[in-house]
């Protein structure tokens, strides 16, 4: 679409009567002869061209104001962020990792440090880091902490750079909250990092693995059990997560599989397992999880071979065996006793049993367990 020039908008409202003509009238418009010479003829009165100069100013002067070099309307100083009520500045040697971050000890950088970095060059234009109170001496980072690696990366050697802060309102265990709930909440944060965001959770707020399924619905009992369980073994053994390429990015079941090898192992081999890793780590040797498991625990595969396969167990014959009979008077249990007077009940498959049958076969089941706890004789 083609813009219109303000000035010929406004000849367009003008008075036809006041317009100077863009063209002063010549000898040939009003039917006298031309002039002798080319030169002449095109050689402009004193009105058309001082009429042409206005016109190339004013061109000029809007192209000047497209391009944005017009400097009549602008400020040659440029505003950085405004404050935000109760910010402070602080210089990166007074600021420092909060133990309870779920990433403390664990990646640096984020998917787009280096674009955080570029920024990182002029702290000003960086949002304010969220901190608690001085702690010996330093400023614990509850939420920007990719940005202050980035701030110390961009400025190495120069810790006295400042810092646009603020502090975080309310205490620690509420900033241990609203951090879970912000971790557990974004695709960013890692299984392994929401497992500590949870462990932090619990140990210091005191919240019971049944209140935390509670709190976050999406999660089981089971499966807020497992992450606690990683989440302790990477506490309680951290070499055994440094030896893996990514250890903040270990699966779930990378922990729960170590706890499972510290239950079977007797002592002083799940001993020798971590001296092993702390070689390794030693050496800057790195793994997959599956490779760690399997260079800690060579003989894991023979093992784990011979558990797969398929034991057949010996049939236990009981000394006394009744049957427990629902719907239409068919067997569908058995009240069993064993020779270690372990009593059992045998109970159906009731995959093909209609809604009525279950129904008897589950009345019946728990008529005979009321009888051995006496319970019957209460009715």
């Amino acid at each position: 679409m083609n813009r219109i020039n303000e000035n010929t908008e406004k000849a367009f409202d003008a008075d036809p009567a006041l317009l100077e003509p863009a063209i002063e009238p010549t000898a040939a418009s009003i039917g006298t002869p031309p002039p002798a010479t080319e030169t002449a003829a095109n050689q402009l009165a004193p009105r058309q061209h001082a009429f042409a100069l206005r016109q190339a100013e004013t061109v000029v002067a809007s192209e000047s104001m497209a391009d944005g070099n017009g400097d009549e309307d602008f400020t040659s100083t440029f505003a950085g962020a405004p404050l935000i009520p109760g910010e402070f500045r602080l210089p990166l040697s007074k600021l420092a990792e909060w133990v309870y971050h779920p990433r403390a000890g664990s990646r640096e950088k984020g998917e787009h440090f280096h674009a955080l970095a570029l920024t990182a060059a002029e702290p000003d234009d960086l949002r304010p880091l969220v901190v608690l109170d001085e702690i010996d001496g330093v400023y614990p980072i509850v939420d920007g902490r990719f940005l202050w690696h980035a701030l110390k990366e961009t400025h190495a050697g120069n810790e006295d750079v400042e810092v646009r802060c603020v502090r975080f309102v309310g205490t620690e265990a509420d900033a241990v909250a609203v951090v879970c709930d912000t971790a557990l909440g974004t695709i960013e944060a890692s299984p392994m990092e929401k497992a500590q965001a949870l462990l932090n959770l619990q140990q210091v707020n005191g919240i019971s693995q049944r209140a935390i399924a509670e709190r976050y619905p999406r999660l089981t009992k089971d499966k807020v059990s497992n992450m606690l369980i990683a989440a302790r073994m990477r506490q309680a053994y951290p070499m055994l997560f440094d030896i893996l390429e990514e250890p903040d990015m270990a699966p779930i079941s990378y922990g729960t599989t170590i706890l499972t090898r510290q239950k079977e192992l007797p002592p002083e081999a799940f001993q020798a397992m971590l001296e092993l890793a702390e070689g390794f780590a030693a050496n800057g040797e790195r793994f997959k999880p599956s490779q760690a498991l399997a260079a800690l625990y060579p003989d894991g595969d023979a093992q784990a071979s011979s558990d797969n396969k398929t034991v057949k167990p010996k049939p236990v014959v009981p000394l006394k065996s009744e049957d427990i009979f629902g719907h239409d008077d068919q067997p569908v249990a058995a009240y069993q006793r064993f020779s270690d007077d372990i009593d059992r009940i045998s109970l159906p498959d009731v995959s093909d049993m209609s809604i009525e049958e279950r129904q008897a076969a589950a009345e019946a089941c728990i008529a005979v367990i009321r009888h051995h706890f006496g319970l019957d004789q209460q009715d």
